[in-house]
């Protein structure tokens, strides 16, 4: 069937040659697999609002990464990559699949661009599309871009080629595309993507029909800046059915047809090298004899999109068109249309159909509404959602006039609610001399003598009352902006320069290579094929080195440490050598996936994956393998006894995660956003609420209390629970999303913070209550001094890699740090008589061993890197302690040092503690996770109440049905408590208030009342409890000099504000500086203390005699033994961090 317009009775009559051209932007992902073939449309470059593809100099309306309407053309699109096989030096095979309503002809969809996916879909990975004839390489009309021809990308979009009137390059690309005529003996063109990938396209296959001829030139191999490439295969000579792709890394894909080598063929298989194979399924257009609408996908494991089509509506918009997209999960959005007449002045009759509506199965519409523009009227169009009103403004072609061609389609402004515009303002950049146009609709303007690129020159966000500009200039000849200035609220202000990797062999023209900006620079080194070798970061170089394929072969981190990589597959390393003779070595799959890896201490760890590439088990060194299991709206992961278990809403998100028999809940808006979150195995639970934004406005506790977010210009006014506002301030610059905190008003305007930063956005100084905090840093940005008030300036020295050196607070000694080659902190050596430090390390980073000349630390673990043991040494005497866990790593028993004492805690799935042996007998939990009650081996039993926030509602212990106390606490919104209620004893309850900065201000009690105040930097000025008051006093450095009332005295202190001397009592402390001794010079009263290196205490010493202490490296103490008194041994048990009992013992 010949194809012809849909309005050839109101169309101006152009030549074929000029129905073919137009100039567009898009992109080209690598390895999208080129597929085309039957009759093409004759409208190969069609006008303005029926441009296929993705744009970027477009905003488009989502509902997922997938999904994309336009609001200039009002097009439906859906993109996919169905098949990835990453690849070595960063080259990978993609097969990319997209829909675009505005491919199809609905009228007469026997003219609609013809494709092997289906009506309006496309598979493939490029060509260049030529009509009238195959001389791709002439310019035959050099006035005009009508016969010259266009590149098409895997989403479909085209790009025109315009010849530039020198040989090299010949033809190019708004977006920089270049093109070369090819080789003698072959006809076509070889492409370069910006980034310095070849395609030579020299396939020739005639896709058009009758008298009006389009030739594709598909591409046939690619070749990435590194050498890699992949060859493409086809059926035969002239036919665009590719049979396989190779990669010349063994890579490859397959492909299987219906209705093989015919005008009808379909695309029914691909299947990758990695085990993937994706099918396709078809049904015919009604009534059009040789097309199919593309029903269903279905995906490696079976799961399937679905895609419904209208059929011929008759008079309604939206004949042939996609009006229902269902996701694998179940969940699917609806879509109607309507008509548009965009062409107000030559063409008031011709209509675009538009979507004008979606909906989705759960709830939740859009509306589309659409103004074409007219002279110095931009196309304006209304997208209502569920949450608000947004306003697109374009450049239509009614607006501009001749000269301005090359702005239709540019995006002027977006205005979302009333919270936020964004404006934009362009300039162009010639690329060529041939008159531009856009043959088809529209045909009255013409950019006479020169064909540009858009280039952006500002972007304009004003956003809550604040202004954020980004600012674009100094173009090179590439496009690429030398100048960037923004500017925006708080101080927010600068401009970065930027200059460009330019290689024009492999055509690599828009790589940054330095940036520079007020104190900062950022300078790259780039190798012959445009990998980056070095990269110097305000005076701080990390250097890179390549194999031939593209793959960084070493890397050298400041300090000139090396790391090497080898054997790679599919882009990963499958040898890694790291300093201090660390070895790692991985197994990769077929698809790129990491199947084993074995770490630094020789200990591996298997992976399995689905052919979706989804994780599917975990093999540890020891204990229970972890597996998962995927349904279509469930997954579930296993480790032994312990079970995850997940259900998925139609969208793909979940709406319920259960972990060990614990459930919490979750729903969402028809935006995707969280909604709500149930409490661990509660119906109740935390609301949230957004502005057209996506800003949290409102958190709705479980209690009904809630958390509100005001935004202003540069600010955000937080009220709480308590009904008190603190404010924030942010700087930012031409981003409103990206900021810094630059003050903070508090409800009590004393404690209000001010923060200076650099222009790194570094804190250079913070101002409290009249006090000054300031931080210095060197000329790489290493932070090299503080200065505060209680100790004066503290001094760091930095070594290359940011590690510190050396730190001197104020006049006291200096201490000294040495790291090995990986950073990792060997050795500390301490001013005066303080013991140096010596660390060591295993090859998966655990710490083995910290020695000291008091005392001696080593540890141990097992293969999954759990710690089984640590010894330490003191004085000769060694104490041990051993740690066992079970099959899910979770701690089931711990040694005790000298007494050998096993303690096990019979773990529950979740890992908690059910018992603490010979000492809790039971332990019962809350769903949140915490104590619900516990019972002691001596008959005592305590309950532990929540409340719907969490909290602690009530605490009551009794043995025998006797309450030794039986207490209710309550809080207000912000869970500050305000009231302890004891039932057991009433004379106890106690009430409580707080000032509007949640500190305790009045408290009622046994004692009586009682009120405490502050000072602006929260320290405490006085407490008042009945007739007894102490008051208390700072010196300027904000230290506390004095109090005075109820209990009188004074107190000094040394260069790192330890304090020297208190009423009744002196301390001395060491370099570290940890606390020595206490009234050394008072023999009757005097106490010594010891430390390791880990400046955790080990022995005290009073009135003679020494106790040694065990801390765990949890921080607890597990036990105090005193050789001296008999062997006397005190153990101290713990349930969930806390002491539950303690024995004492003698040997």
């Amino acid at each position: 069937m010949k194809s012809q317009s849909r309005y050839a009775d109101v169309a101006p009559r152009w030549s074929v040659a000029q129905q073919l051209k137009r100039a567009v932007a898009g992109g080209l992902a690598f390895a999208s697999l080129a597929f085309g073939g039957g009759a093409l449309a004759q409208e190969v470059i069609p006008d303005f609002y029926r441009d296929p593809g993705l744009y970027p100099n477009r905003a488009y309306v989502n509902q997922s990464a997938n999904e994309h309407i336009d609001p200039f053309t009002g097009a439906l699109q859906w993109h996919f990559t169905d098949i990835h096989l990453p690849g070595n030096g960063g080259f990978d095979l993609k097969v990319t699949r997209s829909y675009n309503s505005a491919t199809i002809n609905p009228d007469n969809p026997a003219a609609s661009y013809d494709s092997i996916a289906g009506l309006g879909w496309t598979i493939h990975f490029g060509r260049v599309l030529k009509t009238k004839d195959a001389y791709v390489c002439l310019n035959k009309n050099a006035l005009s871009v009508v016969d010259n021809p266009a590149l098409e990308l895997p989403d479909g979009s085209r790009q025109l080629l315009a010849f530039t009137g020198s040989t090299s390059p010949l033809l190019l690309s708004t977006q920089r595309w270049r093109a070369d005529c090819a080789p003698a003996g072959q006809t076509g063109l070889i492409v370069y993507s910006p980034d310095g990938v070849r395609y030579d396209m020299t396939q020739v296959v005639n896709v058009g029909s009758g008298v009006s001829p389009v030739y594709a030139f598909y591409t046939t191999k690619i070749t990435d800046r590194n050498g890699n490439y992949a060859t493409v295969s086809y059926a035969n000579g002239s036919s665009p059915e590719i049979t396989s792709v190779t990669t010349s890394d063994g890579r490859s894909l397959s492909f299987s047809y219906a209705d093989s080598g015919t005008l009808t063929r379909r695309i029914a298989s691909i299947t990758g090298s990695g085990g993937q194979t994706y099918s396709y399924g078809y049904q015919d257009v009604s009534g059009v004899a040789g097309l199919y609408y593309l029903t269903t996908v279905t995906r490696p494991g079976g799961t399937t999109w679905n895609f419904s089509y209208n059929g011929n509506l008759g008079g309604p918009a939206g004949s042939y068109l996609m009006n229902r997209a269902t996701y694998p999960e179940g969940g699917y959005i609806n879509y109607s249309y309507g008509y548009v007449y965009f062409d107000t002045q030559a063409n008031p009759s011709y209509r675009t159909d538009v979507v004008t509506a979606k909906s989705l199965s759960i709830g939740g519409s859009w509306s589309f509404a659409y103004t074409p523009g007219s002279l110095n009227n931009y196309d304006t169009t209304t997208v209502t959602s569920p949450v608000g009103t947004t306003t697109y403004k374009h450049i239509g072609p009614n607006y501009s006039s001749s000269g301005t061609v090359w702005m239709v389609g540019l995006l002027m402004s977006k205005t979302t609610g009333s919270l936020q515009t964004e404006t934009y303002t362009w300039t162009k950049q010639k690329i060529g001399s041939e008159n531009f146009l856009r043959p088809g609709q529209f045909v009255l303007k013409v950019d006479a003598g020169e064909t540009n690129a858009p280039l952006m020159t500002q972007r304009t966000i004003t956003r809550d009352g604040a202004t954020y500009t980004t600012s674009y200039s100094n173009f090179d000849a590439y496009g690429n902006p030398q100048t960037v200035s923004e500017s925006g609220p708080n101080g927010g202000a600068r401009t970065t320069s930027l200059s460009y990797y330019i290689n024009t062999t492999k055509w690599i023209v828009k790589q940054a290579e330095n940036e520079t900006f007020t104190g900062s620079s950022i300078t790259r080194s780039f190798d012959a094929n445009g990998n980056l070798t070095a990269m110097t970061r305000d005076g701080v170089t990390t250097t890179y080195a390549y194999d031939g394929e593209g793959n960084v072969t070493t890397a050298t981190l400041p300090r000139s440490l090396v790391h090497s990589f080898g054997s790679y597959k599919r882009g990963i390393p499958q040898t890694e050598s790291q300093p201090e003779a660390i070895a790692l070595s991985r197994v990769v799959s077929e698809a790129g996936n990491v199947t084993s890896e074995k770490n630094g201490e020789a200990k591996t760890t298997t992976f399995a994956y689905d052919a979706l590439n989804r994780m599917t088990a975990v093999g540890y060194p020891v204990g229970n393998a972890v597996s998962i299991a995927y349904a279509k709206n469930s997954k579930t992961a296993s480790r032994g006894s312990l079970i995850e278990s997940t259900v998925i809403d139609g969208f793909g998100r979940p709406t319920s995660i259960t972990l060990g028999g614990v459930a919490r809940t979750y729903t969402y808006d028809a935006l995707g956003r969280r909604t709500f979150a149930s409490n661990p195995g509660a119906s109740t639970g935390t609301s949230y609420t957004y502005d057209i934004l996506n800003r949290v406005t409102r958190e709705t506790n479980a209690d009904g209390t809630y958390r509100s977010y005001t935004y202003g210009a540069g600010t955000i006014a937080v009220t709480d629970e308590r009904s008190k506002v603190t404010t924030q301030a942010f700087r930012a610059y031409g981003n409103p999303d990206q900021r810094v905190l630059m003050s903070i008003t508090a409800p009590d305007t004393t404690a209000n913070v001010t923060i200076a930063r650099n222009t790194k956005d570094l804190v250079t100084s913070v101002v409290q209550g009249g006090l000054t905090r300031k931080y210095a840093y060197n000329a790489n940005y290493y932070l090299t001094s503080v200065t505060n008030p209680e100790t004066g300036t503290t001094t760091y020295g930095r070594d290359v890699a940011g590690n510190m050196t050396s730190r001197t607070v104020g006049a006291s000694g200096t201490s000294s740090y040495t790291y090995d080659r990986q950073n990792r902190l060997t050795a500390v050596t301490y001013p005066g008589t303080t013991p140096s430090v010596a660390q060591t390390y295993s090859k998966t980073h655990k710490l083995k061993s910290v020695v000291s000349s008091v005392a001696s630390r080593s540890y141990t673990y097992d293969a999954n890197d759990n710690l089984t043991g640590e010894s330490i040494v003191v004085d000769g005497i060694t104490l041990t302690t051993g740690y066992a866990y079970n099959g899910k790593d979770q701690l089931s028993s711990i040694t005790y040092p000298q007494s050998a004492r096993v303690v096990t805690y019979s773990p529950d799935v979740l890992g908690r503690p059910t018992a603490v042996s010979g000492y809790v007998t039971g332990v019962t939990y809350w769903p949140s996770g915490q104590v619900s009650q516990i019972a002691y081996a001596n008959g005592t039993v305590s309950n532990y109440g929540q409340n719907s926030r969490l909290w602690p509602s009530s605490f009551a212990t009794q043995k025998a049905g006797t309450y030794y106390n039986n207490a209710a606490y309550t809080y207000d919104g912000v869970g500050n408590l305000t009231a302890i209620a004891d039932t057991a004893d009433t004379s106890f309850n106690r009430s409580v208030t707080y000032d509007a900065l949640n500190r305790l201000s009045t408290i009622t009690g046994p004692w009586g009342s009682g009120t405490i105040a502050y000072n602006g930097t929260g320290n405490i000025t006085s407490q008042v409890f009945g007739t007894a008051g102490l008051y208390y006093t700072y010196d300027a450095q904000n230290r506390l000099s004095s109090v005075s009332g109820s209990r009188a005295g004074s107190y000094t202190y040394d260069a790192y504000g330890d304090m020297l001397t208190a009423p009744g009592a002196t301390y001395t402390w060491d370099g570290a500086p940890n606390l020595l001794c206490v009234n050394c010079a008072d023999t009757a009263n005097k106490v010594e203390n010891s430390y390791d290196g880990l400046n955790q205490r080990v022995s005290v010493t009073k009135g003679g005699v020494k106790t040694y202490e065990v801390y765990g490296s949890h921080g607890n103490l597990l036990v105090e033994y005193t050789p001296s008194q008999a062997g006397k041994l005190v153990e101290y048990l713990y349930l969930g961090g806390k002491r539950v009992a303690q024995r004492e013992t003698t040997q």
